[in-house]
């Protein structure tokens, strides 16, 4: 069964307030350096790239995936 990550339109900020535009959220399998795959529909349809790229005001589409996941914020 698929999780979901957030919410779609979550929006993340750096460290001075300002909306992380072209952040990156990294999926990883739990415990390791191996990417893990997201997708873009419950039904893990549709591929997300990965590293998943926030949009121009620093929020995330929609992410799904199955099992856990170890997840870095990069900017």
């Amino acid at each position: 069964m698929s999780e979901r990550y957030g919410i779609a339109g979550q929006q993340y900020f750096d460290n001075n307030g300002n909306p992380l535009s072209g952040g990156k959220l990294n999926f990883y399998e739990t415990g390791t350096t191996t990417p893990k795959n997201t997708y873009t529909t419950s039904a893990e349809s549709v591929a997300n790239a990965n590293p998943v790229v926030l949009d121009q005001y620093g929020r995330q589409g929609d992410i799904w995936f199955t099992g856990l996941a170890k997840v870095v914020l990069t900017d």
